[in-house]
C-alpha cells in the first residue's frame, strides 16, 4: 500500500478515527498493529505471516536472555542466523540465480529462470535491522526486553516505518508505545507540513523527472552527453523521493503522537564523506555505526596481535561501508558504490579531513563542496546502473559522437533537473532566513499542494527504497 495512493487514505482515516476513539493505550497499540499487518499484508498476504513468525521468534530469544542469561551468547547467535539467513536469502538469491540455472542445466536438468526467482518481501531489511538492534541491545545489556509482545510487534511492524524506515531503535519508539497518548492539536499542526512537503517532492519533484531518468537508464548504450544530465536528475530524484517517505512516514506518526527519527539534514551540502553519511539516510548510518563501525573498531583496538595503525583506522569505515552496500542490495554496483565511499573516507581520513571538516574561506568551500558533489553523483550512477560494465561504458563514451537528438535530450534532462531543484533551494533558504511563522512559509505550502493537486494522477509509482 503506497502512502499517495487512495487505498492508503481511506485505510488511515478509518485507522485515525477508531484509534483516537479507542484511548485506552493497549486498544490503540492492539488497533495500530492489527493495521500495520493489514497495511504489509495488502498485496502478499505471506509477508505478513514472515513477518509475524520472525518477530515472535526475537521476542522470545530477548526474553530468553533474560532468563538464562548463561545462554545469551548461543541466542544472540541464533537471532544472528535468523535474521541475516533470511534477509541473505531473500535478498541476494535472484543475484546468485542465473548462476544456479545453468549449474542445472549443466547437469541435464531443467530449470526455468522464472521458477527459481524469488520475491524479495518489501521492507525486509529495515525490520530486520529494527529487530537486530532489539536482540543486540538486549543482548549488550543496555536494554531490558519489553513483557509485553504486543508492544513488541508494535515496534517491529509500525505501519509508517515498515517498508522503508526511517529505522528508529527501540530505546527511542518503545517508550512512546508503552505511554499514554491523548490527541494534542499541535499533531496536526507539526505534521502538516511534512505530509505536504512529502507529497509535494514525491509526486511533483521525483515521478516527474524520474520518467526521463528511467528512460535513460534503461538505453543499452547511451552516450555521455545523456548519462552525465540522467545522473543529475537522478540525484535529485533520489534525494526527494526518500526524504518524501520520510516526511510522509514522519508526519503519519505525528498524527498518531508519535515523535519519529529525522532521517536527511541536507545531504547535498556536505563536504566530506563522513558529513554525507551523518546527514543521508541518518537511521541508517547511526545504525551502521553503532553496531558495525565501533564494535569492529574496539576489536582491533583489543587485538593480542598488534596492528597497524592505518588497519585499525581503514578497516571500520572499509568495512561498515560494504556493509551498507550489500545492505542496498543484490549486485556489484551496490557493492562498489558502498565500497566506494569507504575508500573515500579513508582517503579523507588520511588526509586529516576528519568529522565536521570544514575548510577556511568561501572559495575553499566551494571547492570542497564541489568535489563531495562529484563524488555523490558519481556513486548515484553507480547505484543506479543496472551494471558496472554499462555504468563505465556511458561514462567514457565520446560525447562528440552523439547525434542532436540525444543532446536534446540530455538538454531537456539538465534543464527540468535545474527547474525541480529550485522549490527544494527555496525552502532551504526559508528555512534558514525567515520565521517559521511568516506569510511566505504559508504560501509556500499553499503553493506545493496547489501543485500536489494538479501533478496528482490515480496511481503514482513505488518509492525507490521500496525495494530495499
Amino acid at each position: 500500500m503506497n502512502f499517495t495512493s487512495l487505498d492508503f487514505l481511506i485505510f488511515f482515516l478509518v485507522v485515525f478515527a477508531l484509534y483516537w476513539l479507542a484511548r485506552e493505550r493497549r486498544w490503540q497499540n492492539a488497533l495500530l498493529l492489527a493495521a500495520s499487518y493489514l497495511f504489509y499484508g495488502w498485496v502478499h498476504p505471506w509477508y505478513a505471516l514472515m513477518l509475524g513468525a520472525s518477530t515472535l521468534a526475537d521476542y522470545f530469544i530477548a526474553r530468553g536472555m533474560t532468563a538464562r542469561p548463561e545462554r545469551k551468547r548461543g541466542l544472540l547467535w541464533l537471532s544472528l542466523l535468523i535474521n541475516l539467513g533470511v534477509l541473505g536469502f531473500f535478498k541476494y538469491y535472484n543475484f546468485f540465480g542465473p548462476a544456479l540455472v545453468s549449474s542445472l542445466n549443466s547437469l541435464g536438468l531443467e530449470a526455468d529462470p522464472l521458477l527459481v526467482r524469488i520475491l524479495l518481501p518489501a521492507g525486509l531489511s529495515f525490520y530486520t535491522l529494527k529487530k537486530l538492534g532489539y536482540i543486540l541491545d538486549v543482548s549488550n545489556g543496555t536494554l531490558k526486553p519489553t513483557h509485553t509482545l504486543l508492544d513488541f510487534a508494535l515496534y517491529v511492524s509500525f505501519f509508517p516505518q515498515i517498508v522503508a524506515g526511517p529505522i528508529d531503535r527501540p530505546r527511542s519508539l518503545l517508550p512512546q508505545l508503552e505511554a499514554t497518548r491523548v490527541w494534542k492539536a499541535e499533531y496536526f499542526h507539526r505534521a502538516w507540513p511534512l505530509l505536504v512537503m512529502g507529497l509535494f517532492k514525491k509526486i511533483v519533484i521525483a515521478d516527474t523527472i524520474s520518467s526521463i531518468v528511467s528512460r535513460v537508464f534503461g538505453l543499452n548504450h547511451p552516450n555521455l552527453v545523456l548519462i552525465l544530465p540522467a545522473t543529475l536528475g537522478f540525484t535529485l530524484q533520489i534525494l526527494a523521493d526518500f526524504s518524501a517517505y520520510t516526511d510522509l512516514s514522519r508526519g503519519i506518526a505525528l498524527l498518531l503522537g508519535f515523535e519519529t527519527t529525522e532521517n536527511f539534514k541536507n545531504p547535498y551540502l556536505s563536504l566530506s564523506p563522513t558529513e554525507f553519511w551523518n546527514r543521508w539516510h541518518i537511521t541508517l548510518s547511526t545504525w551502521l555505526r553503532d553496531y558495525v563501525f565501533f564494535p569492529l573498531r574496539r576489536a582491533l583496538m583489543r587485538s593480542k596481535r598488534a596492528l597497524p595503525d592505518w588497519v585499525i583506522q581503514s578497516a571500520p569505515p572499509l568495512v561498515t561501508m560494504l556493509v551498507s552496500g550489500i545492505w542496498h542490495g543484490a549486485g556489484w554496483t551496490f557493492i562498489a558504490w558502498g565500497g566506494m565511499y569507504g575508500v573515500l573516507i579513508v582517503l579523507y581520513q588520511l588526509a586529516g579531513l576528519r568529522g565536521e571538516w570544514k575548510p577556511q574561506g568561501r572559495i575553499k568551500v566551494f571547492f570542497a563542496w564541489l568535489v563531495m558533489c562529484t563524488f555523490i553523483a558519481f556513486g548515484w550512477l553507480l547505484f543506479r546502473s543496472h551494471s558496472l560494465a554499462w555504468a563505465f561504458q556511458a561514462l567514457f563514451s565520446n560525447p562528440f559522437l552523439s547525434t542532436l537528438e540525444e543532446q536534446a535530450v540530455g538538454l531537456t534532462t539538465l534543464s527540468l533537473t535545474i527547474f525541480y531543484s529550485a522549490p527544494l533551494v527555496i525552502k532551504l533558504l526559508m528555512d534558514r532566513h525567515l520565521r517559521p511563522d511568516s506569510y511566505f512559509h504559508a504560501f509556500y505550502y499553499a503553493a506545493a499542494t496547489l501543485a500536489v493537486i494538479i501533478f496528482l494522477n490515480a496511481s503514482t509509482s513505488d518509492f525507490i527504497y521500496f525495494q530495499f
